[in-house]
Order: C-alpha cells, then structure tokens, then sequence
C-alpha cells in the first residue's frame, strides 16, 4: 500500500488576522482518485485500514512560522489514526498508521497549527474504504 502524503498550506497572514477557515489549503497524494474536497480546509483523505499518512505543513508568507504541534478528535479518540512527530530540525512531519480493525467510515480530526506562537486548529476527514 502506497504512503499518502498530506500537505497543509496556510496563508499566515490570513489566519492571524482571521481564522483558519478560509486560510488553510489542503492537497494529498491520491489526487483525484477518491479524495474530496482538495484546495479546501476539510480535506477528506481517502485512506484503506493500515495505511500510513504523513502530514506537512508549510506557509505561503516566508515571514511568518507554521507547524503542527498535534492532533486531536475522532481519529485519535477512537484510536482510528496517532501521528507522531518524525524527521529532523529540517525536515518535520507527522506520520500515522490507519489502524481501523476493517472498519469503514468518515473520521473527523483536528489539526492543531502553532503560527508565530498563536495555537489554532482545522478539521479535516479521513474516509477509510
């Protein structure tokens, strides 16, 4: 099973200003191929029980820091999907395993984002097939 990669684009400037809601991009690897709502903030990632998904996260201002300090909601309530932090200092991501049992459905979760110290989240979906 192919890894899927997950990346969050945000426009900082947006969001400090306002939320997140419409300051935050999403795209991931499967394209089209079963995944919703891409370009939007509650991406819903189309994944299968035991796949792994890496998730970036990267500002379109370069004066202004972003990073994912953590997930909450339904995938890590319902032990659906934990990502923990991986890499170096450099290169940062968080990676989770879907780890459903063969249960199918739509998984509501929280990213939380740390732009220039101010914590705001997002909620995405992954759809397990």
């Amino acid at each position: 099973m192919k890894t899927i990669d997950v990346l969050i684009v945000v426009d900082t400037l947006g969001a400090l200003a306002g939320g997140l809601s419409n300051n935050v991009y999403l795209v991931d690897t499967n394209k089209h191929f079963g995944s919703g709502n891409e370009g939007q903030v509650e991406l819903k990632t189309a994944c299968k029980d035991g796949q792994v998904i890496n998730w970036r996260v990267c500002s379109i201002s370069p004066s202004n820091d972003v990073s994912i300090t953590g997930f909450t909601g339904g995938i890590i309530e319902k032990k659906v999907c934990r990502p923990k932090q991986q890499g170096s200092d450099l290169d940062t991501y968080w990676e989770g395993m879907v780890e459903t049992q063969g249960d199918k459905g739509e998984y509501q979760y929280s990213v939380v984002l740390d732009i220039d110290g101010m914590s705001k989240t997002f909620d995405p979906f992954l759809e397990v097939k």
